[in-house]
């Protein structure tokens, strides 16, 4: 078996292909069911909703790119152990809101068991039930003929055994191919990596009518914008277990604003010592699932402001930047935009620094160090 098993059409999508090599008889280190709770991860499934794995701590969690018909895979990869489980999330027929029954996750498992049959060393490849506690759904496993009756050993991308199978969850069938090189303790903890899974529906849609702002109040208006103390100030998404916290004890802030299109929260404010300005925006993310792709649909506007000059992107330790000045009446103005990603969500952090009357652009003495400097007011809060 390969290390990424072609997709079948719309059965069960991971059917592997047989390698021309076989396997290493070396021992392989079993992975012991783990006892910590490791970390959880959301995968976004569009209007389905969301699908959270506990993922075994020390595990890697890699998403690959969808590949029509089918939607992206999540690769689950251990510290120790030559194994892998691939999981695909694929919708259920029906309404996107409706649960899907057992016999789907039958059909899908018998469809891919007849696909796999052929080029297995087992004549007959039994279907194994899940049962609750956890998901239901069906398994099997073979041995890959080739792999078994070939002479050579194996390399580090070939795997002689595959477990596979599905599951329902919500209105969301799971197939999940695990890799290895034969049974062991590791195939629990996979399995139950795929049984834990828990669906989370979308959030309800927020009215997108404009939001009100208090009496003598405007948003864009610094002279109404109030001090600010040392309780920072919290934007928050539905359905998350965290916030984001701005630290601004002694900058001018204006009120928090929901976005006109409902789809997040915006906020504004100055530092009055030298003027440095920040807005920050906490988004729903809506398919994107990187700091990178945050940025992109941002910058392709941005990137027409008139009188924009001098732009540098760059990504650095999760955070997508965008560096840029512009030309405006009262002279050049230095920008510092960053973007990050988390659990479905987009953070854009924008500061901007104006330099002294007459300067060059970005001339302003340690003007990037500053901008720089800006990013540090944000962080997150844990919901405990």
């Amino acid at each position: 078996m390969r290390s990424t098993p072609p997709a079948l059409l719309l059965a069960l999508a991971l059917a592997a292909g047989c390698a021309h090599r076989a396997p290493s008889t070396a021992p392989v280190a079993p992975v012991a069911p783990v006892a910590v709770p490791g970390v959880r991860l959301a995968v976004e499934v569009g209007e389905r909703g969301e699908v959270v794995f506990l993922v075994p701590a020390g595990w890697k969690a890699t998403s690959g790119e969808p590949e029509p018909p089918l939607p992206a895979s999540v690769r689950f990869e251990p510290p120790l152990g030559h194994f892998a489980l691939v999981v695909t999330p694929l919708a259920g027929p029906g309404e996107a809101a409706g649960p899907v029954g057992p016999e789907v996750a039958r059909t899908l498992v018998e469809a891919a068991r007849d696909r796999v049959r052929e080029g297995a060393v087992e004549r007959e490849l039994p279907l194994v039930a899940l049962e609750p506690p956890g998901l239901r759904g069906w398994y099997f496993a073979a041995t890959d003929r080739e792999l078994a009756e070939a002479g050579v050993p194996a390399g580090p991308d070939d795997y002689r055994c595959l477990v596979q199978g599905a599951v329902v969850v919500g209105p969301l069938v799971l197939a999940f191919s695990l890799l290895d090189d034969g049974a062991g303790p590791h195939r629990e903890v996979a399995l139950g990596l795929v049984r834990g899974a828990v669906h989370r529906p979308p959030p309800p849609p927020r009215p997108a009518e404009r939001a009100s702002e208090p009496p003598g109040r405007r948003h864009a208006d610094p002279s109404s914008w109030a001090l600010r103390g040392a309780e920072p100030l919290e934007l928050a998404l539905p359905g998350r277990a965290w916030s984001l916290l701005l630290d601004l004890e002694g900058w001018s802030v204006a009120d928090p604003r929901r976005r006109f299109d409902g789809s997040g929260v915006t906020v504004i404010g100055q530092r009055r010592d030298d003027g440095l300005l920040l807005s920050a925006s906490l988004v729903e993310a809506a398919g994107r699932r990187s700091a990178e792709s945050c940025r992109e649909r941002d910058w392709e506007r941005m990137a027409k402001l008139e009188g924009l000059t001098s732009p540098r992107l760059e990504v650095t330790a999760g955070e997508a930047r965008a560096w840029y000045t512009v030309r405006e009446e009262a002279g050049p103005t230095r920008h510092l935009s960053a973007w990050r990603y988390r659990d479905g969500a987009c953070l854009h952090l924008h500061l901007s620094l104006p330099a002294e009357p007459g300067a060059a652009p970005g001339a302003a003495p340690g003007a990037e160090a500053r901008l720089r400097q800006g990013l540090g007011l944000a962080r997150y809060g844990e919901s405990l």
